[in-house]
């Protein structure tokens, strides 16, 4: 799991530094509202998790768990932050 975390970052880091056309990610890079596009879809994903966990749907709340881990991840990179820096948050709360 933490290498797929860890690699799905490092594209997110490439695609924040080479901006290739046509990724969905760069995009939100390289557009002034990219932050608040994020921010939306973060709180979309989050509604869209909490139906599918109160239908019981596994399929779906997988798949809308991970748009939220993608798009927090996203989100840390646009802040400049990484994912040790999560890890030190998470590591605090055990």
């Amino acid at each position: 799991m933490d290498d797929t975390l860890e690699d799905l970052f490092a594209v997110i880091e490439d695609r924040k530094e080479t901006l290739p056309d046509g990724s969905y990610t760069a995009s939100l890079f390289a557009h002034e509202k990219g932050e608040n596009a994020v921010l939306e879809k973060l709180g979309e994903e989050t509604t869209e998790l909490v139906l599918a966990a109160k239908d019981d749907d596994h399929d779906e709340i997988a798949y809308e768990a991970a748009d939220i881990v993608y798009h927090l991840l996203v989100l840390l990179s646009m802040k400049d932050m990484t994912l040790e820096d999560l890890s030190e948050e998470l590591d605090a709360r055990k």
